[in-house]
């Protein structure tokens, strides 16, 4: 019996810890297979030349708490104009994820998911881009903030996005899914000639390194 129980507790040790190894290195090997494409400016209509600055990540400084920092090369904006509704409600049925709420023009990713300051909110032409923290599945808690878009990295293309917002819905279908690098902002430009949404979490789940990018275009 004395013999059976260290054994034990190493055998659950090994285990904890290849759950939380082998998905991440999944992840990165995935990643590692798909080229990046080339960086645009967010803030770009279809046309212009790209702009960037690129700027240095300190994972032991860098508060990603606050949406600013999830890509670091953004460059900064000037603050969006008050938005008369501060939310809208956002659910995609293919994930369980119901009525998820989405503060406008947010920046503090410990209260709800947020829509990054300066791009079109729903409805509009452009690019609506939610944020949403996730964290390890171990710690997944349906409804936490901190957890909110853990489902996220099992979106399928055709699945369906619905927001909320200002008493009218709007439905999206996924067209794509990606992982890219902190320094690819090409994921937030704003095109006018269509209406998309994109959804960005952390990959792999608990951890800073790359961002999850799911792009959905309105159907009318």
């Amino acid at each position: 019996m004395k013999k059976i129980f260290p054994l034990f507790l190493l055998s659950s040790g090994i285990l904890l810890l290849l759950s939380v190894v082998l998905p991440i290195s999944a992840s990165y090997l995935l990643f590692a297979l798909n080229p990046t494409p080339e960086l645009i400016d967010p803030t770009a209509t279809s046309g212009r030349p790209a702009v960037f600055v690129v700027s240095a990540i300190s994972f032991t400084t860098v508060d990603y708490t606050r949406a600013a920092n999830w890509f670091p090369s953004l460059p900064q904006a000037a603050p969006p104009p008050e938005s008369k509704t501060r939310f809208f409600n956002l659910s995609i049925p293919d994930l369980e994820l119901e009525d998820v709420p989405v503060e406008i023009n947010g920046q503090d990713l410990t209260k709800n998911a947020i829509h990054y300051p300066g791009t079109s909110v729903p409805g509009e032409y452009g690019n609506t881009v939610v944020f949403g923290h996730s964290a390890l599945p171990q710690l997944y808690k349906k409804g936490s903030p901190f957890t909110i878009f853990n489902p996220l990295l099992k979106i399928k293309v055709g699945n369906e996005i619905i927001v909320k917002y200002d008493g009218v819905t709007y439905r999206y279908f996924v067209r794509d899914t990606r992982e890219v690098k902190p320094s690819a902002i090409q994921v937030m430009e704003q095109r006018f000639d269509r209406r998309e949404i994109t959804l960005i979490t952390c990959t792999p789940l608990g951890t800073y390194w790359r961002r999850f990018v799911v792009r959905a275009e309105m159907v009318d």
